[in-house]
């Protein structure tokens, strides 16, 4: 062998965990990460959490697909807990957590970094990838000796930069529905070089939702065969979760649906559950502050940065505010978020009992924002507000009679419509990257199966249990912190809706606006048509006939000419008028009066008069809207005089709590 591939005398052995657990059965192992967990956490580690240790002891990069609020991130503590303190281990996370999205790494926690201060470091992929000083400190020998293991927290969002990276998000409306995704965290998608860089360091690679093409393409990045991969699958699932999915009556650029669902003005803001609004556009967020205000009568608070009712937080947000919106947001100081995709991934919230999504997305999205809900185990609320229709998109389930394989448009528009299980869709959306249209698909009943095998109570989603759902959309305004638990659950009684949000309203036909009424000119020039006819109708029906003239043409169709005599340029002009096909010679018969009526001294009287009542007319009207503007204005005046009043003394009262 050549000598410069032999171990060097002083080169330094890769950190382990003891032999004794190395040389101990799957069984024995299992059993000892067990009581080390129970000894740790007061509590029985998952079996699942188990079996990932276990692949990290051995060696094996392990891929943990799990639910929000599994446990995912207590993993990593559990295999780091295994090795020697005094050996001082290291756990690299890459994390999109926005507190770590700076680019500051200090020469001093750097040095501390190689010394061994810290088991735990926690970087955002920029740092980790672009940060010249943390670069030193990855690379340097004694640091890579002590790294057991390197967490990448969200790895969904290796495969979501890929689209990006390759151009074919351009192409998916449902990657533009939500913009923040993208921009969240581009560096994910360079992370493989880096990555190989070390040898033997298992990686462990955590997300909520993965569908099999997203693996795939995760693995391929990161240059990763799947024999060379454990995947721990967990359960994907959130009883928990009561989902409602309405139909919005207003546009989604204009946010008007949320107003019903806004808690009552006499609820106070510290009673009301924690709840997070998403939409897919920055700009969308202040619409949504604007209606939250608008629903708890406090109009223009929107633009109060201190505000203890909502705020706002998405991409572009200022790292001040972000930080501040958190933290307020986290000790309860206003109940409500306006965001986008850049807030909730990496947030550990068990607070949150709601989560609000605006307009159709892409189902994997909105799994993961939903998610966000129930953390503490008691029951969520998430709310799915989507279009009846898109444009260019599939509005109806015979659209997909033929579609054999969903691309992520297809996905979306599913979602928005499809009659099953919401629940179920949402799982089978994560195991296989299909939305089921119909309660016979094969996939659809394996999984009803499963989760009744399970033991999963009852789903009561709003296509499960559409009466229900209807009820609790209709009070959702009710909830507070206190009786939340109840009303999600149906243990409270309610009263009954009056309207069916699920059922859509049917549009009335507009009615054909009334005939204007005839001058008095025009009136006498109906008489004569009438009379004109009647001449010629005798001379071409000398004997008697088994109908009169006004079968034919009476006064009712003479005023229908009269009414657009100046506009009539030729005989065929009048045939609509007449209701039928015409007597020979009477169309030219009717065009011949109207000619020489225009050019009579009668026409111009009717000018005239037609000329002063428009005047008249517009007069009135113009009048009627100075007084209408100014009872509005007065009206507006004596509402903002008493809104203001009203604010000021809700605000006092809940500063002086």
């Amino acid at each position: 062998m050549d000598p410069a591939f032999d171990k060097q005398p002083n080169q330094k052995k890769r950190i382990t965990v003891c032999d004794t657990l190395l040389q101990k059965d799957q069984a024995q192992l299992e059993a000892h990460i067990k009581e080390k967990a129970l000894l740790t956490y007061k509590q029985q580690a998952k079996t699942l959490q188990v079996e990932a240790v276990c692949s990290l002891v051995r060696g094996c990069n392990t891929f943990v697909l799990a639910g929000t609020g599994f446990g995912k991130s207590r993993i990593a503590e559990m295999y780091f807990r295994l090795f020697d303190k005094k050996k001082k281990p290291v756990v690299l996370v890459l994390n999109p957590l926005d507190a770590l999205g700076d680019n500051q790494f200090k020469a001093k926690i750097a040095r501390k970094i190689v010394a061994g201060f810290f088991n735990f470091v926690y970087l955002s992929p920029e740092v980790f990838l672009n940060n010249s000083l943390f670069k030193e400190v990855y690379y340097n020998p004694d640091f890579q000796h002590r790294l057991a293991t390197i967490v990448i927290d969200e790895a969904q969002m290796i495969y979501t930069w890929g689209l990006v990276a390759s151009g074919k998000a351009k192409k998916s409306s449902s990657h533009g529905r939500t913009k923040d995704v993208a921009v969240f965290r581009p560096s994910y998608g360079e992370l493989a070089a880096q990555l190989n860089a070390t040898e033997g360091v298992p990686l462990l690679l955590l997300s909520a939702t993965c569908r099999p093409i997203a693996v795939d393409s995760i693995l391929k990045n990161l240059r990763i065969t799947e024999d060379n991969i454990t995947f721990v699958k967990a359960e994907l699932t959130r009883p928990e979760i009561r989902i409602l999915r309405l139909p919005m009556n207003h546009s989604l650029k204009s946010c008007h649906d949320l107003i019903p669902v806004i808690e009552l003005q006499g609820t106070r803001s510290k009673n009301i559950a924690p709840t997070l609004i998403y939409s897919g556009q920055r700009n969308a967020t202040f619409q949504v502050m604007k209606n939250v205000n608008k629903a708890r009568g406090t109009p223009g608070a929107e633009y109060n940065p201190r505000s203890s009712m909502i705020r706002r937080y998405h991409a572009n947000t200022g790292d001040y505010s972000k930080a501040d919106a958190v933290e307020k947001f986290t000790s309860g100081k206003f109940p409500y978020i306006a965001c986008t995709m850049a807030l909730g991934l990496g947030q550990n919230w068990k607070q949150v009992r709601k989560v609000i999504h605006m307009g159709r997305a892409d189902p994997s999205n909105i799994c993961q924002m939903i998610g966000r809900c129930g953390w503490d185990g008691r029951p969520g609320l998430a709310i799915l507000f989507m279009e009846k229709k898109r444009k260019n998109g599939k509005n109806c389930v015979d659209d997909f009679l033929n579609v054999k394989e969903q691309n992520n448009d297809n996905r979306m528009d599913a979602l928005a419509i499809t009659p099953v299980c919401l629940r179920i869709a949402f799982s089978l959306d994560n195991l296989c990257g299909h939305i089921p249209m119909s309660k016979d698909d094969l996939r659809y009943l394996h999984e009803e199966q499963r989760e009744i095998e399970q033991g999963f109570p009852k789903c009561r989603c709003s296509n499960c249990d559409p009466e229900g759902a209807i009820t609790l959309s209709q009070n959702i305004c009710r909830l507070t912190n206190k009786n939340f638990s109840d009303v999600v659950n149906d243990k409270e009684n309610l009263p009954r809706p009056t309207i069916n949000p699920f059922v859509q309203k049917k549009t009335r036909q507009p009615c054909k606006p009334a005939p204007k009424e005839l001058t008095s000119v025009l009136k006498e020039f109906s008489v004569h048509l009438v009379k004109a006819f009647e001449v010629f109708f005798w001379k071409k029906f000398p004997k008697l006939a088994s109908f009169l003239p006004e079968d034919l043409f009476g006064l009712d169709r003479a005023h229908s000419i009269a009414q657009h005599v100046a506009t009539i340029e030729r005989p065929q002009d009048i045939l609509k008028d007449l209701g039928g096909a015409p007597v020979h010679g009477q169309l030219d018969l009717i065009y011949e009066c109207v000619v020489k009526f225009r050019q009579g001294d009668r026409f111009d009287q009717h000018l005239r008069e037609e000329s002063d009542r428009i005047n008249k007319l517009n007069d009135e009207k113009n009048q009627k809207r100075v007084e209408a503007n100014a009872r509005a204005r007065g009206k507006r005046d004596l509402a903002n005089r008493e809104t203001k009043d009203e604010t000021m003394h809700r605000l006092a009262a809940e500063e002086k709590d």
